[in-house]
């Protein structure tokens, strides 16, 4: 599995764990500071999932309040090697 893909699938988890109607468009940003790639955001109802490159974590947000970040540094190695 790719990175984007890694990314994507655990904010759909996220997502749905948190009650967002599975018929729901997603709906993704590309972030940029400064003219350079900063990340990703998806978003879905009231819930956001900002990819932050930089730590490699995920930042889970419901309402605008951060409720987690989940490190996907491992998960990807791990997709790499398979």
């Amino acid at each position: 599995m790719q990175l984007s893909e890694l990314i994507r699938a655990r904010a759909i988890d996220f997502f749905l764990a948190n009650g967002a109607d599975p018929t729901t468009e997603l709906q993704e940003a590309i972030l940029l500071k400064n003219g350079h790639y900063n990340g990703r955001c998806f978003s879905c109802q009231q819930l956001q999932a900002i990819w932050i490159p930089e730590s490699g974590e995920l930042a889970l947000v419901i309402e605008h309040i951060e409720q987690d970040r989940i490190s996907l540094s491992d998960e990807q190695t791990t997709a790499n090697a398979a």
